[in-house]
């Protein structure tokens, strides 16, 4: 074996030619394979540090009734790792004059402060860190000038008061007083980039709470993270029964519970389902885009270095038969070149790692240049080595595998048929038909009249050398057929997008936050803009419906009506035989909704001033409801209820159990109609629309809570402008809004900043998938380049014995480029299938039609891949040909590969 071990050295070294084709294979097989591992890492710690920079590093928050005691029991608990608590809210009245009358204060630990996102947002001074220190939103300097940070106030403490129940966090309302408890002595240390809402009396401000300070009976939030990130979903609802909470009629927790869902979920951790098959898609989709890439890229790259190794072994099997006579064991030459491919590879791989960790950092500087301002929190790259040892493992794999493949051949051979250099020899070789000799007669003298002898002798040479060419060619096809299929999938992906932003008719969405009426010189003054073509304002608030089975429309209860829902997904709740749905009451402008019933052929008056409130129902529901990334095919809609005109709804302000009203009100069906009025509003499945006058809504909430008037007074605005007049349109918006309300109460959207946002990010996607399909591009042209090299090397005494007997040098040239003809267009032809049905498959997922798809296909680069392709199959046979050219006939023929 030490002997097989020093000759197979001895051949690396002086069969340079084959080591370097061998260890070019391994060197960029490992650079794509952990370029590809460390995207994958480095994109997904990207979001986890965005996620934790602006939410905060927790998995789970507690809170509502906790108490001293309840923290304790929390810490003990074995799970657990941290805890990070936030203590009640507290009102400190203002001096008089103030821009609003308080600060509502609220004290965090110290655990809090270093791990959420709140100290991030400490634009001037730093965190609070002891008792008495706090922190304060930035529109409070705004709006008191005569404050700095240092200043140190002796201020009223206690609580906003609301017939005798505590609203510290609640909206502005009549009738509140404030009840002092005692004073404060706060320093401002700190200020906080955030502004105050209208609807809220106050400005934000927070503190350092003390732990050992707490009394027994104040109520805290509290926030964990556990020993096991993976076990959230499984210990959390535990710790939340020993704590004494109950879920709620749809089975969740109440009381500030929740999960941490987006940062577990790119830990990989997700609650528990039906594991049906589009959730696992949802869930794991960049997962497998990014697994699948790596399987292919590492079957490309079996391919690609077993066609290396095979070259190699191919040019040293003599010397190995010569061993098998030896005595040496079919074992001990399938180690000698697995030996030699580990000893090819090692240092390729180490190369690659670099190069890898290069490209990546390539990557990421060209998506960062492109996108500009739109990333605000920065890339930072990292070179984790349990991403480079997973890289290394998998191209050492990929290695053995690859020359797994021509080792147990060359084990396989018998010393006779090595020596004779046979690889093929075997004892069972079939007599061939004479139909089919004759059939092959036939062609070939067919392919002589139309492309004369040397396409004979092309396609007879690459017949018999086609095992030299079939993973080389195997490997270019599945080069092209990835990159050609990123583009494919890009261009989809945005045939998507456009054709979802498509479905809506007005191009700019405005959302007010407020607890009254807009003022109306600021909404006039807004649809006074040359630029406005149409638009609207509306209201829309939701409450509850209970219907029975005998509501179900024919067609619904075919398809199992309301039995049939997940309760889970959808809030529809089930009690002795009745549903609770969800009803949705909209409120148009006068001028639109007396538009609307004209429209149905209703009159409008008979929905203004009715003792008995009068609506238009709509109750359809989709027939594809959990199709999410197809408007198109989720606006297919058919009826859910049987209730006509003339049916009297009894609804009811309360939605869940826990909510602290039994308000009930009545509404009378004027008119019911499959036809919703054009607000690009999208509604919940398995709910009905309720729509009325503005007044007529505006009626209806009064009676509401006054606590949650901040979501039933939120008007809603659409407006149509030309699409040159858009960007313009949206910014003139938001500086109208500017001048009567403060930036946090509203929200302007434009599709045109959309379109734009969208198109840098889709040029950055590009642009990084074209670095990653250079790379592949590269990998297929130095395959074809070596497979055809190698294979027209060991070819050299077949070429020199053809021209000894007289074929010049043009035949010579005619041969070569046939044959390269039929090489390069192998791989074309072969992925040009599978990018079809790929492109097939994609069309049925996302809903595309080929019509839609043909005009905008990425012609120019699949062109392109098939050029490069050929390109490198025709400079391998130019460089080929060139060789064999200059060489006298005589070294060709006595020629012996070392």
């Amino acid at each position: 074996m030490k002997v097989l071990i020093s000759y197979t050295l001895r051949s690396i070294i002086n069969n340079r030619r084959t080591t370097l084709a061998s260890m070019i294979a391994v060197l960029i097989a490992s650079t794509l394979l952990y370029s590809l591992c460390s995207a994958f890492y480095n994109q997904n710690t990207w979001q986890t540090d965005i996620e934790i920079h602006d939410s905060g590093d927790w998995h789970a928050e507690v809170g509502g009734l906790l108490t001293k005691k309840d923290l304790e029991r929390i810490d003990n608990n074995l799970n657990i790792r941290q805890t990070m608590v936030k203590g009640p809210f507290l009102s400190v009245k203002l001096p008089e004059g103030s821009g609003l009358p308080y600060l509502l204060l609220r004290d965090a630990d110290e655990g809090y402060w270093d791990g959420m996102g709140e100290k991030n947002l400490i634009i001037e001074g730093h965190i609070p860190s002891k008792q008495g220190e706090i922190a304060v939103s930035k529109s409070f300097f705004d709006d008191n000038p005569g404050f700095r940070l240092g200043d140190t106030v002796t201020l009223p403490a206690g609580h906003r008061m609301i017939q005798g129940e505590i609203q510290d966090t609640g909206i502005r309302q009549e009738g509140e007083v404030f009840e002092k408890t005692g004073e404060r002595t706060l320093t401002i240390v700190g200020k906080m980039d955030m502004t105050t809402p209208t609807t809220t009396p106050g400005y934000y401000a927070m503190g350092y709470l003390d732990r050992d300070a707490l009394e027994p009976s104040e109520e805290l939030v509290v926030y964990v993270q556990l020993n096991r990130v993976k076990d959230t979903y499984r210990v959390m609802p535990k710790l939340m029964e020993q704590l004494g909470f109950q879920t709620n009629e749809y089975g969740s927790y109440e009381n500030h519970f929740r999960y941490h869902g987006r940062l577990l979920a790119l830990y990989g951790v997700f609650p528990p389902m039906d594991a049906s098959l589009s959730e696992i898609w949802d869930r794991y989709v960049t997962l497998f885009i990014y697994g699948s890439m790596v399987v292919l890229a590492a079957l490309a790259f079996v391919l690609i270095i077993h066609s290396a190794f095979a070259m190699s072994a191919e040019t040293r099997i003599k010397q190995l038969g010569l061993f098998r006579s030896a005595g040496a064991t079919p074992g001990q030459i399938r180690a000698a070149v697995l030996f030699e491919g580990l000893a090819v590879s090692l240092l390729p791989i180490a190369a690659g790692i670099a190069l890898g960790q290069l490209f990546t950092a390539l990557a990421v500087q060209v998506y960062t240049e492109i996108l500009g301002d739109l990333i605000y929190y920065p890339i930072q790259l990292r070179f984790p080595p349990r991403i480079a040892l997973g890289a290394v493992v998998i191209s050492l794999a990929t290695v053995l595998v690859s020359a797994a493949i021509p080792a147990s051949r060359m084990a396989g051979l018998t010393p006779v048929d090595a020596i004779r250099m046979q690889s093929g020899t075997g004892g069972n070789k079939k007599r061939k038909n004479r139909s089919c000799l004759s059939g092959k007669k036939e062609r070939r003298r067919t392919a002589g009249a139309l492309l004369g002898i040397e396409g004979i002798l092309g396609a007879a040479s690459q017949k018999a050398h086609k095992k030299a060419f079939r993973a080389g060619l195997a490997a270019l096809a599945m080069c092209f057929v990835m990159v050609t299929g990123f583009y494919c999938t890009l261009t989809l992906n945005t045939l998507v997008t456009e054709r979802n932003e498509g479905v809506n008719y007005y191009n700019i969405q405005m959302r007010y936050s407020l607890t009254a009426r807009p003022e109306k010189e600021m909404t006039d003054e807004i649809f006074r803009i040359p630029a406005m073509k149409e638009g609207t304002w509306y209201y829309r608030t939701r409450v509850s419906l209970w219907v029975d089975k005998t509501a179900e429309s024919d067609e619904f209860a075919a398809r199992g009506g309301f039995g049939a829902v997940n309760p889970n997904q959808f809030s529809v709740l089930e009690r002795k035989g009745s549903y609770r749905i969800r009803a949705d009451i909209l409120g148009l402008e006068k001028d639109f909704f007396d538009s609307y019933c004209r429209s149905l052929g209703e009159d409008p008056q008979d929905y203004y001033g009715q003792d008995l409130p009068r609506a238009i129902m709509v109750s359809n529901i989709s027939y594809y409801p959990n199709v999410k990334n197809n408007m198109q095919k989720h606006s297919q809609e058919y009826q859910m209820l049987r209730t006509q005109a003339g049916a009297i709804l009894s609804l009811e302000e309360k939605l869940r159990d826990s909510d602290d009203t039994d308000y009930r009100f009545d509404v009378a069906i004027g008119a019911k109609t499959e036809q919703r009025p054009v607000l690009d509003e999208y509604t919940s499945d398995y709910s009905i629309q309720l729509y009325v006058p503005m007044e007529e809504y505006l009626k209806i909430v009064s009676r509401f809570r006054p606590e949650q008037a901040a979501q039933y007074y939120q008007v809603r605005g659409v407006a149509r402008t030309s699409p040159e007049e858009d960007l313009q349109t949206a910014e003139k918006i938001r500086e109208i809004s500017g001048r009567y309300l403060a930036e946090e109460d509203f929200i302007i959207r434009s599709r045109m900043e959309e379109e734009r946002d969208g198109e840098v990010a889709g040029r950055a996607m590009e642009a990084v998938i074209n670095l990653i399909g250079g790379l592949l591009s590269l990998i297929g042209i130095s395959n074809a380049v070596s497979a055809a090299a190698g294979s027209l090397r060991m070819r050299r005494r077949e070429f020199a014995v053809l021209r000894s007997v007289g074929m010049d040098e043009g035949q010579l040239k005619k041969m070569l480029f046939l044959e390269g003809l039929r090489m390069a267009a192998a791989p074309i032809l072969t992925g040009i299938p599978i990018l079809l049905l790929l492109c097939i498959y994609l069309m049925q997922v996302t809903g595309i039609s080929p019509g839609t798809l043909f005009p905008v296909f990425p012609w120019s680069k699949v062109l392109g891949n098939m050029g490069l392709v050929m390109a490198a199959v025709g400079i391998a046979y130019l460089l080929a040909f060139l060789s064999i050219r200059k060489e006298p006939i005589a070294d060709a023929v006595r020629d012996e590969t070392v």
